[in-house]
């Protein structure tokens, strides 16, 4: 890999496997894939959510999962498959009472978190679900995450917490933390993890990824001394960021990607190429 550091990704998702010994075959998969929420192309996107994940987190708990499409059911991949079982691809189908439809495994024991949210939440397509550390200090503390770099705007309100530090086991717990979730798109489930809520598999994910970078960011600025962000802070950024999403070079290059974030197709190609990133660290 000309030098380059690597390792190897769950899923079966290597650069090799994931395009054959032809390369130009991404081009034509490209033009397959995109613009069709086809099951396939959400079985791929799981997988790649799930690398993503694994890495980012540095943990193996943990899970994401999106509606089927024709409300046919739930299917959630696993961040990380059980130890000598890498090579099964580890996506359960599930309905919404948790029943098993197809799949390798079972529906996770907190299938409740997908069942339940999106009973309540008909704009929610895809949750992730993963055992963030840096949120899990910060709930400790009974600080929330907030808005203090241009990446965090979408917190600028704080991400609530789930008080009970549990795991989400049954119905009515599901229910509780869907409550306390709201319309927003993200809660953290208090000495447990973090939760978010996305109108797709990226949206989904970025969220988690931006919400454990952004604890980073937090527990160490408190360490120095940094007290929040005032009112005026948040909004000045804000501001800014409006801004520059709204030139039209700017929206031309967003609206590039086929309907994928550009931070999605950086790290699905790091996936691909078996690359490591900095998890948010310098």
């Amino acid at each position: 890999m000309h030098g380059k550091e690597q390792f190897d990704f769950p899923g079966e998702l290597s650069a090799n496997r994931f395009l054959g010994n032809d390369r130009s075959r991404l081009v034509g998969m490209k033009k397959k894939f995109n613009g069709a929420n086809s099951v396939k192309t959400l079985e791929r996107d799981l997988k790649i959510a799930s690398s993503i994940l694994e890495w980012e987190m540095g943990d193996i708990w943990g899970h994401i999962g999106v509606r089927l499409p024709g409300e046919k059911g739930i299917m959630v991949k696993s961040i990380r498959p059980p130890a000598g079982e890498e090579r099964k691809d580890w996506l359960v189908r599930f309905d919404y009472s948790g029943r098993k439809i197809s799949g390798v495994g079972t529906p996770p024991f907190e299938a409740p978190i997908y069942t339940q949210i999106f009973k309540a939440r008909p704009d929610v397509q895809a949750i992730a679900h993963a055992h963030a550390p840096m949120c899990i200090v910060l709930s400790l503390a009974d600080r929330t995450v907030a808005a203090v770099h241009m990446q965090s705007i979408p917190f600028e309100q704080g991400v609530p917490f789930y008080a009970r530090p549990i795991h989400i086991k049954d119905d009515a717990e599901g229910a509780d933390l869907a409550r306390i979730l709201g319309q927003g798109r993200a809660v953290i489930i208090k000495a447990h993890g973090l939760v978010t809520a996305g109108k797709s598999i990226d949206e989904a994910c970025m969220t988690a990824l931006y919400l454990e970078r952004t604890a980073k960011i937090q527990v160490l600025a408190h360490a120095i001394g940094f007290a929040g962000p005032t009112a005026e802070f948040v909004a000045e950024m804000a501001n800014s960021k409006e801004i520059l999403l709204n030139r039209p070079d700017v929206a031309r290059a967003r609206r590039a990607g086929s309907g994928y974030s550009y931070e999605w197709r950086f790290y699905a190609n790091k996936v691909r190429l078996r690359e490591k990133w900095m998890r948010g660290w310098t």
